[in-house]
């Protein structure tokens, strides 16, 4: 009966507001502020979570979680790769040749990083094989060695379509009858491919292994094996068993962990700077909660000193002005959860919509090297930011409600 007369009076303070117009406009102000802080908390952390699985899905995709660096000519790979297979972990070994190189076509020179692969292995990255645009892979074999595969956007930087002509030239030298001139070769484009990752899409350029062989005149050889593991974020048994067991010479072994431990360490500081600094956001309104409290007490003295002259308690009083305060942060955390999953979740809608509305890219792939904007809702993430709102909201309500319940009726009821 106790706790149903306390609630009773805190629900007439909250949805009456007619006389209490600043007290009004302060507890909207605080509870837009608290939504704010939520909605912003959750939409950051969810693309953060989606910039950094995006970032390790698409580099992992390319380059391998183990990379084994080998210069020799002549080099027996098809044993090394049938050698790594073998332990336990691996998943595939790829041979591949990999050099920096000019590609022309139409007019226009841009720099490419080629890979040889050979087809079978091709198929194996699901990086490139599932997100062919357009083309097909079919006409991307030993027996037609003239064919390559670009990112999109290389190809539509050099105004390529599928079947046009593109011209490779490599760093090395032939000596001719008329000196020496740049090795070059004429290449049909099969395929292109979009990874979703501007970096790759935009440089990466991709020919059968025989034919890589005879322009970068390595017969029989390769300049590294990609080792993709089933567990990526467990790589240093794989990596020490590579290592020991490896009979072949190798100039160098890497893991995906060391080529980019300072981004990903960039990645995860940057998170939990954004995430401290838009607490601030929820901070900052819950100071505003305290001063609609303040003020409400303040307002609602005569009516403390009545409720407390006719027999209820000071925990009673400091209840109700508690369930008054905690409403305006449970309704602003609720508001603001909502607002950041829908967001979250509908984040490329909302980005294809503003950028036709504003006409303009407001996610430049040439800056953030991705070409739309990730988003991951973790429950686990989205739990705390509730948490914490409402924790500071909470603590924020204590001091008013405490003083309210320290008032003393007969120094209020005397100067009434």
């Amino acid at each position: 009966m106790l706790l149903s007369t306390e609630l009773l009076i805190a629900w007439r303070y909250i949805s009456s507001r007619r006389k209490e117009k600043a007290i009004s406009a302060i507890a909207a102000f605080s509870l837009a502020g608290i939504a704010l802080g939520v909605a912003a908390l959750i939409i950051v952390t969810s693309v953060m979570n989606g910039f950094r699985k995006e970032f390790t899905e698409r580099i992992i995709g390319f380059n391998g979680h183990i990379t084994i660096h080998t210069s020799e000519q002549q080099f027996n790979y098809e044993a090394a790769a049938e050698e790594m297979l073998a332990i336990d972990g691996v998943k595939q070994a790829i041979p591949v040749i990999e050099k920096q190189l000019l590609i022309m076509a139409n007019g226009v020179v841009k720099a490419t990083l080629c890979q040889g692969i050979s087809p079978a292995n091709l198929s194996k990255k699901d990086i490139i094989s599932r997100n062919i645009e357009a083309g097909n892979t079919k006409n991307f074999s030993d027996t037609q060695e003239d064919s390559i595969i670009l990112g999109e956007s290389l190809a539509d930087r050099l105004h390529l379509k599928i079947g046009d002509d593109v011209v490779i030239m490599a760093p090395e030298l032939d000596e001719t009858g008329f000196g020496f001139v740049h090795r070059k070769k004429t290449f049909k484009l099969a395929a292109t491919f979009k990874s979703g990752m501007y970096e790759y899409d935009s440089s990466v350029s991709i020919i059968p292994l025989a034919m890589s062989q005879k322009l970068f005149k390595m017969p029989g050889g390769v300049t590294s094996i990609s080792i993709f593991v089933n567990n990526p974020l467990e790589l240093s048994r794989v990596r020490n068993a590579v290592h020991a067991g490896s009979q072949f010479y190798a100039d160098g072994i890497t893991d995906w962990q060391n080529s980019n431990s300072s981004f990903m360490k960039a990645v995860e500081v940057e998170r939990n700077v954004m995430f401290l600094i838009l607490t601030l956001i929820t901070f900052v309104a819950s100071f505003n909660i305290i001063a609609c409290m303040i003020m409400l007490v303040k307002d609602k003295e005569k009516d403390i000193a009545i409720l407390k002259t006719i027999g209820l308690a000071g925990s009673s009083i400091m209840r109700i002005f508690f369930v008054v305060g905690a409403t305006i942060g449970v309704w602003g955390t609720a508001i603001g959860t909502g607002i950041g999953l829908l967001f979250s979740i509908y984040i490329k809608q909302i980005q294809a919509m503003v950028e036709g509305l504003l006409c303009t890219k407001i996610f430049s792939p040439e800056v953030y090297f991705l070409t739309h904007l990730p988003s991951i809702l973790n429950p686990v993430d989205v739990l705390l930011i509730v948490a914490i709102s409402l924790l500071l909201s909470c603590f924020a309500t204590l001091y008013p409600a405490r003083k309210a319940s320290r008032l003393n009726p007969t120094e209020i009821l005397r100067y009434a």
